[in-house]
């Protein structure tokens, strides 16, 4: 079942931002476009969590396909690496709320200070490329709107 689940996500995540950037126009007096920004981070969600799940081997008995799916899940949330994610992870579960926990910063109860030290441990230089060069892909290659891949992929992730 988890993994009818996991494939439901990943392939209503990919129609709907696919439909999203093809089809919509941003148009911030049309409530639509509030709706499908919505839906997209809702979806976006849903990726995350499938990957999370993986990393708890709750997606498939079988522990490559498990893996092979939190790999997709990480990757298509935003380039992230599931190895790296999944080492943080654990760290995070043996560490809770500590200066050893990846996920908690004990020097500030700052949100944008949490924010900012919480994307230094989890981004990587490859994550970044990817995603820069992705975007020019998107844009340039499939000539798709500018405005579209801010609001519609960059935003809700």
């Amino acid at each position: 079942m988890g993994i009818l689940i996991a494939l439901i996500i990943i392939t209503a995540w990919f129609i709907h931002l696919y439909y999203s950037l093809t089809y919509l126009s941003v148009d911030f007096s049309n409530g639509w476009t509030y709706l499908h920004i919505f839906l997209q981070a809702f979806l976006y969600t849903g990726l995350f969590i499938t990957a999370h799940d993986a990393m708890h081997r709750t997606v498939s008995k079988n522990k490559k396909v498990n893996d092979l799916i939190g790999r997709i899940a990480s990757f298509l949330f935003a380039g992230m690496s599931y190895s790296k994610l999944l080492k943080n992870h654990h760290l995070h579960h043996k560490y809770p709320a500590s200066d050893k926990d990846p996920d908690f910063y004990t020097k500030s109860q700052n949100l944008f200070l949490w924010w900012i030290v919480f994307f230094y441990r989890y981004a990587t230089i490859t994550q970044l490329l990817t995603m820069a060069i992705a975007f020019n892909i998107l844009k340039f290659v499939f000539n798709l709107s500018e405005i579209n891949l801010w609001f519609y992929w960059i935003i809700p992730a």
